[in-house]
């Protein structure tokens, strides 16, 4: 049986009829595509499924294909830029909170004392005047500056070393913190290589300092005795051309933050005596990002319960285990690690018996190959900075330091020197070296204040002058205290902290934005664009589903196709397709 064109058109309406109506039971994954296609609310994918034109059909087609690798190729620009973590710096300025005072670390910059060496030295010690007369027989090429210095002295005779480093009780004789006295309990010491004793206020151990006002007089202030006696008469000390931090006088003072490993040779700066001294500070914070971010850390300083990670320290750390690594000593002039049964390196352990048996020696040359080792790797790590990438230091994430301002003034004057004599050492002036200045200020200062202001004995005496004798007595006592004495005031000048804070350049509220921003552009693509990709899924998991739990069974076998559709079917069979 044949049918015209138009009976064939006829025939396929009814058919397509009967399908649709049929939908819900045999509907395709293509017929399933193109429904979602022809709703979407991508404009482009909607043209495709839509256009009848198939010309039309192959451009948008071709559109849609162009926008979708444009849009690609940005996103992946876009997520790149994302996993680079990058950052900005923003500043800001805080008013109105309290501001942690600062740990102030000070070092007297002669490291011995001279009163004790003189005490050693009428003792007679063995030891110090053996290690004197070793130094002065022998010579150690290279190493002549290093092993005659302060550091080779501690290095070698570490407890004669101690000894005569100087004592807090002497070194420190007053103290003022926020208009009210402290003692030397509110100082914690350490041994330092190059200034041997060196004294912190406020280390951070028992309880923050919160500042609520500015000024020397809210401050920390310090009277400190540098114990710059005379040297024992018919000695000098040996001149060390190498350093450039030794053989002056005054103290090394370290402004750092609390529980924090302070370098009075790397951070700190002289305040000379005979001066007042004051050091305004503004706190500065910094706060940074942790991974991914960056890579700062909250972390204790490795093998220092007491103190937290900064980043010099964890370098310096480093270095000392480099050089044990390298050398199997320890440098002097970094800090300790926690490794026992490790001398340091300027060491010459048999020394005794080479000054013993000197005459086995006739060229009177001494090396040392560990300091030599040590003295390499020091020079090397200061022109090479390579070896940080194996120390795995990182800054802390939250750090405070302080800007400093310092101002000198001329002080004692010399009309204040006698009573501030009496104020600073009392009763205990006749056991001080001081005394001598105290007993030619006092002997000048001889008027009784107990007379009667009209008694002319008191005139006279208010009307003479200072002869030469008495002026040259005034003058060694003021310049006797004026080299030993100096003031610090220490405070804050302001209570706004500027803080430098780390933010993301670019984080996933950006990423979030530059895509749907992309999308939209390049596909006219949107949220609810993504939830009928999503729905799409879902129908897609529900037909596959249905159809392995149940077959679609053949509409001509099962006598569903009325006898027109079954002629048409038939035809469709014995004919080739129009």
């Amino acid at each position: 049986m044949k049918f015209s064109n138009f009976g064939r058109f006829g025939v396929w309406n009814d058919h397509f009829r009967m399908v649709h109506r049929n939908t819900g039971r045999h509907q395709t994954v293509l017929s399933l595509v193109a429904e979602l296609g022809s709703e979407s609310n991508a404009h482009g994918l909607a043209r495709v499924v839509t256009s009848r034109d198939t010309k039309r059909k192959v451009i948008w087609a071709l559109l849609v294909i162009i926008g979708f690798t444009a849009a690609t190729l940005q996103l992946s620009l876009l997520v790149r830029k994302y996993l680079q973590f990058q950052v900005v710096e923003v500043s800001e300025i805080k008013d109105s909170m309290p501001v942690e005072f600062p740990s102030v670390t000070v070092c007297n910059i002669e490291p011995i004392s001279l009163r004790k060496l003189r005490i050693m030295i009428n003792n007679s010690d063995s030891d110090l005047m053996q290690w004197l007369q070793f130094l002065g027989e022998f010579q150690f090429g290279p190493q002549q500056a290093h092993l005659t210095s302060i550091r080779a002295f501690y290095e070698n005779l570490g407890d004669a070393a101690e000894y005569l480093s100087h004592d807090i009780n002497d070194f420190m004789i007053h103290c003022r913190f926020n208009q009210e006295l402290c003692s030397v309990s509110n100082f914690t010491s350490f041994f330092d290589g190059n200034y041997y004793s060196c004294f912190t206020f406020n280390s951070g151990a028992v309880e923050k300092l919160l500042m609520h006002a500015t000024g020397p007089q809210n401050g920390l202030s310090l009277i400190i005795s540098l114990d710059n006696d005379d040297p024992p008469y018919g000695t000098y000390g040996m001149y060390h051309i190498g350093s450039n931090i030794l053989h002056s006088a005054g103290v090394r003072v370290v402004v750092h933050a609390p529980n924090t490993m302070p370098s009075p040779v790397n951070h700190g700066f002289d305040v000379p005596p005979g001066y007042s001294s004051s050091i305004g500070l503004n706190a500065v914070m910094h706060t940074r990002l942790s991974q991914p971010f960056g890579n700062c850390t909250n972390k204790r300083l490795d093998g220092y319960k007491t103190y937290r990670n900064t980043f010099f320290s964890c370098l310096q750390l480093c270095q000392q285990r480099i050089i044990i690594r390298e050398c199997k000593c320890k440098s002097s002039s970094l800090p300790e690690v926690a490794e026992t049964n490790i001398s340091f390196c300027g060491v010459i352990p048999n020394w005794k018996d080479i000054l013993n048996n000197s005459a086995k020696y006739k060229d009177k040359q001494i090396t040392v190959p560990s300091l030599a080792c040590e003295e390499k790797h020091l020079v090397k790590m200061a022109n090479d900075r390579s070896y940080e990438s194996t120390c795995r230091c990182f800054q802390p994430c939250d750090e405070t330091t302080y800007q400093k301002a310092v101002s000198l003034s001329y002080w004692p004057l010399e009309f204040y020197q006698l009573h501030a004599l009496q104020l600073f050492y009392g009763k205990t002036i006749k056991q001080s070296f001081m005394h001598e200045a105290y007993t030619y200020l006092a002997k000048l200062g001889n008027l009784d204040h107990s007379m009667d202001p009209n008694d002319t004995r008191r005139i006279e005496i208010l009307q003479q002058s200072y002869n030469l004798s008495d002026k040259e007595q005034a003058e060694r006592a003021s310049n006797l205290i004026r080299q030993n004495l100096l003031r610090l005031n220490v405070y804050l000048e302001d209570l706004s902290v500027v803080e430098f804070r780390q933010m993301p350049a670019y984080g996933l509220a950006d990423l979030f934005a530059d895509i749907g921003g992309t999308l939209g552009l390049w596909m006219g693509i949107s949220v609810l664009t993504i939830m009928e990709l999503i729905e799409l899924i879902i129908r897609l998991f529900l037909l596959l589903f249905n159809s392995e739990k149940k077959k679609p069974e053949d509409p001509v076998s099962n006598g569903m196709l009325s006898e027109h559709e079954k002629d048409y079917d038939y035809e469709q069979r014995i004919e080739s397709p129009v």
